[in-house]
């Protein structure tokens, strides 16, 4: 919040659908918060507002507007935020005050949207959360989710198939480690050559990032496996049911 310029506030606004009088004592509340005790005139308020693009509204009457609401008293040709709305303002602009996400794009990303656009909602959020950690610099992640990725495609197609049972020891799955040893080599399942290989780099580099307390995967390490995790990821996809064959 501390960080917010009262342009960026006005422009936040926007997603709340005040009404102007609503907007202009959020204006006032925000140079408040800013500096407490600090009057502004309607003016200032009215081109705070105009020049963010959220409305034009005539100052005399903004200036009524805010005194009309309860929220707002004159302090000679200024307006200042009444001590006991500072409260009741910030909770009607709440939502608007955590920093905005960043957003990775998912179109583009280390796993292009195409590829798990269909699959089921806990395939996507990880398929996001990868996009998300390679392309704001954080290859360590990446290889974490990378691995459960993979891990969970194995089992979806194993369960697809109904040969569960090939890849459990008293009731529970096996680790990754044995789970791909069995995948490698089952016919039924079928994996693609270079679905084969790509496995257990992608298992070395994700238990790595996990576990080893001296390495530190860097975007390069991501990069060399890059068109192997996609064609692995498609066609993991594919066998289990997720994808449709075109």
């Amino acid at each position: 919040m501390s960080e917010m310029t009262l342009d960026q506030f006005c422009v936040r606004l926007i997603d709340l659908r005040l009404s102007p009088r609503q907007q202009a004592v959020a204006v006032l509340w925000f140079i408040d918060n800013q500096n407490p005790g600090t009057a502004a005139t309607p003016g200032e308020i009215t081109k705070a507002l105009r020049d963010a693009g959220v409305g034009e509204y005539h100052s005399t009457r903004l200036g009524k507007w805010v005194i009309d609401t309860g929220h707002g008293m004159r302090s000679g040709n200024r307006l200042k935020i009444k001590p006991v709305s500072r409260c009741v303002v910030q909770e009607m602009v709440t939502s608007i005050l955590e920093p905005e996400k960043p957003q990775a794009d998912q179109e583009k990303g280390y796993l292009p949207k195409a590829v798990w656009a269909d699959a089921r909602k806990y395939i996507r959020t990880v398929a996001q959360e990868i996009n998300g950690c390679y392309e704001f610099g954080f290859p360590n992640a990446a290889s974490v989710l990378l691995r459960r990725l993979l891990e969970t495609l194995l089992i979806e197609c194993f369960e697809r198939k109904k040969i569960a049972d090939r890849i459990k020891r008293n009731g529970n799955y096996m680790m990754l480690g044995d789970i791909i040893k069995v995948a490698v080599c089952d016919s039924d399942l079928s994996l693609a050559r270079g679905t084969k290989e790509l496995l257990n780099d992608g298992k070395f580099f994700g238990d790595m990032s996990a576990h080893a307390r001296r390495f530190a995967a860097v975007e390069a390490d991501l990069d060399k496996i890059h068109n192997a995790v996609r064609g692995a990821v498609d066609d993991l996809l594919h066998l289990s049911g997720m994808k449709e064959e075109e």
